[in-house]
């Protein structure tokens, strides 16, 4: 019925449009998913550096719940014709966090990852103003599309980060906050793509 009803209306649009292609448009230019606070472990953390500083690293993962998120008609077609961006992730310490800002940060990558493929999609790099509870992350590139990671299962955001205490002070054993992924949704529905979702 749906298929019947589309191709006898296509062509009287067409014909208005005067064009050889007819095509829908949908776009969401940010859209924000949150996840509950999350502990990040320090290994090596929870003492006093020594005289010389202390130097660690630290790493997780944060599944925002994209694939649910993201209906499928904005996932099934070309790639060209189907974008997801990332545009940015905003880590927020939690007030039971285990330290009580991110002086001691001095890098973070986000990568994502399907299990098969990974790519960086953003990194941070020391300045943050003194006693920051707050870091953002923008995109490393304007042209990134998530699409093809969604498409082939579950996507996991990574972060990795680089710790850098001086002498004296005291060295966080962990870290809670929020996390936060901003994105940007765009799809264009071709009118075999239409006719062939009608099925």
């Amino acid at each position: 019925m749906k298929r019947t009803l589309l191709a006898a209306l296509v062509p009287a649009a067409l014909s208005i449009a005067g064009c050889g292609t007819f095509y829908a448009e949908a776009e969401q230019p940010e859209v924000c998913l949150t996840v509950l606070p999350q502990t990040f472990t320090i290994p090596g953390g929870g003492v006093v550096a020594p005289p010389g500083g202390f130097q660690g690293t630290f790493g997780g993962q944060v599944d925002l719940g994209i694939s649910d998120a993201v209906p499928d008609f904005i996932l099934n077609g070309p790639e060209q014709n189907h974008i997801l961006r990332f545009l940015s992730m905003q880590a927020s310490l939690a007030g039971s966090s285990g330290t009580a800002n991110f002086d001691w940060l001095e890098d973070l990558s986000l990568t994502v990852s399907n299990g098969v493929t990974t790519s960086q999609l953003g990194f941070y790099s020391g300045g943050l103003p003194a006693n920051s509870r707050v870091l953002k992350v923008g995109a490393l590139s304007a042209d990134n599309n998530l699409i093809t990671f969604l498409k082939s299962g579950t996507m996991v955001l990574y972060l990795e980060g680089s710790v850098a205490v001086p002498g004296g002070a005291q060295v966080p054993a962990s870290w809670t906050g929020s996390i936060q992924g901003c994105f940007y949704a765009k799809v264009k529905k071709t009118f075999d793509e239409i006719i062939n979702s009608a099925k």
